[in-house]
């Protein structure tokens, strides 16, 4: 299996532990998807995540963890930086920094299946066309990579293998998918947004758009 980059470190976040209106984007019954904004110097209360969950940072921000035994975690992170967050203990969260953070937060609701998905190398999109898909990391829960396209550009066939998967739109996104039975539909969404799609499919799509496309795939196996 191959490594996660160093983008993509372990921590433990907390994403939605402030007193505010967080807004939840999908519910169902593999995943739990949030995008909230911590405020600057907000500080939450005592809390765990009893989940694991994929965290997407859509700004840069400084944010600092406090554990109830009285360990410090003093995090940095970048604008699009996405990281694995493993259930933990009781901590404190804070914004630390000036400007707000916005994050979306995938929780996980089921366990890793016994048994992984099959993936058919002439259909994984990491193996075929390795200019546009950038490997983040991969657990017995999920395999999580970054996608992008030029504008006019087309994905070639390929499958997504697993339970489903979200979509975290990096850009603006204009395209049109085409699905394996030949059907087309137009997408459409704006910087910030993330999608969810059930179940395997096999689809390519043509970014329609006048500028360069990017998103972050979080498969559920």
């Amino acid at each position: 299996m191959r490594k996660a980059i160093l983008a993509c470190a372990i921590f433990t976040f907390c994403a939605g532990c402030f007193a505010q209106d967080n807004p939840v984007k999908i519910d169902n019954d593999v995943v739990r998807i949030i995008k909230v904004t911590d405020a600057p110097h907000a500080k939450g209360t005592l809390h765990k995540h009893d989940v694991n969950r994929v965290m997407v940072y859509l700004d840069a921000g400084d944010i600092t963890i406090n554990y109830e035994d009285g360990h410090k975690d003093e995090q940095h992170w970048k604008a699009s930086q996405v990281a694995w967050s493993p259930a933990g203990g009781m901590h404190t969260s804070e914004n630390v920094g000036n400007a707000p953070i916005r994050i979306v937060e995938i929780e996980l609701k089921k366990p890793a299946p016994a048994t992984p998905p099959v993936r058919k190398p002439e259909l994984d999109p990491l193996a075929i066309d390795a200019a546009h898909y950038t490997f983040l990391f991969e657990n017995d829960q999920v395999r999580v990579f970054r996608s992008w396209r030029e504008a006019g550009g087309s994905e070639p066939v390929h499958e997504h293998a697993g339970v489903g998967r979200a979509t975290v739109l990096l850009t603006d996104l204009d395209s049109k998918v085409k699905l394996v039975n030949g059907t087309t539909i137009d997408q459409h969404g704006s910087a910030g947004d993330v999608t969810w799609s059930d179940g395997s499919v096999i689809h390519s799509s043509t970014n329609v758009g006048a500028n360069r496309l990017e998103v972050v795939v979080v498969e559920v196996k």
